[in-house]
């Protein structure tokens, strides 16, 4: 019983991080859109503006341009939403990834209860995942900001879909950190999972301008 309710709890406060991402919850000095910082390079300024949030794992700056170079595409990226797509390509990818090493533990042999049914939530979650990313990459892919129907009042869309891939990757997060055997064999996968998340969240405020006053 106090396994179950530590694990419960634990749970609850990792999908709480992320619907803080709807709840526009966000660690943030002064508690509005960041300095700008310019350099002249596209990933570097938007990794620089990008709104820092109190969760684990941390996105920073370092990580942030880091994470997006390792992509081909990122050096030709011309626009702020180049980035916020190279961003969902990047979680897609690690949300497969750390599929397939679920999927490899699941076939291995035996285990307990618990963490079969973590084993089956998880790879639930990254269904959920790529289920998801063809919806978001859509609607960034059609981002105009010289569109009247682009005003801040329409970005809730691009919120609540990004807020749902990560509650997806923060979910398994939470049952792998409660699982002794799982966290042995992909915690940082799933770690990377929500870094991406995060991520993507971030490229898509900084693409949309940071106009999500209503989330």
């Amino acid at each position: 019983m106090a396994a179950a309710a530590t694990t419960t709890s634990v749970l609850l406060l990792c999908v709480a991080a992320f619907l803080a991402v709807a709840a526009h919850a966000a660690d943030i000095k002064d508690h509005g859109k960041p300095a700008p910082y310019k350099t002249g390079d596209l990933v570097t300024n938007s990794c620089a503006n990008f709104r820092a949030y109190d969760w684990t794992p941390h996105l920073s700056r370092k990580l942030c341009e880091s994470t997006l170079r390792s992509h081909k595409q990122s050096a030709a990226a011309k626009s702020k939403r180049d980035l916020a797509l190279i961003a969902m390509d990047l979680l897609q990818s690690a949300a497969a990834k750390a599929d397939g090493v679920l999927r490899n533990h699941s076939d291995s042999g035996h285990h307990s209860k618990s963490t079969a049914l973590a084993l089956q939530y998880c790879r639930l979650d990254y269904a959920a995942v790529a289920r998801t990313i063809p919806m978001c990459r859509a609607m960034v892919q059609e981002y105009k900001p010289v569109s009247p129907s682009n005003s801040g009042d329409n970005n809730g869309d691009y919120y609540d879909c990004i807020a749902r891939l990560g509650n997806a990757a923060a979910n398994c997060w939470g049952y792998v950190l409660v699982d002794d055997e799982l966290a042995k064999v992909v915690s940082k996968e799933v770690a990377e999972v929500f870094q991406r998340a995060t991520l993507v969240r971030a490229m898509t405020e900084v693409m949309l301008g940071f106009n999500d006053d209503s989330h």
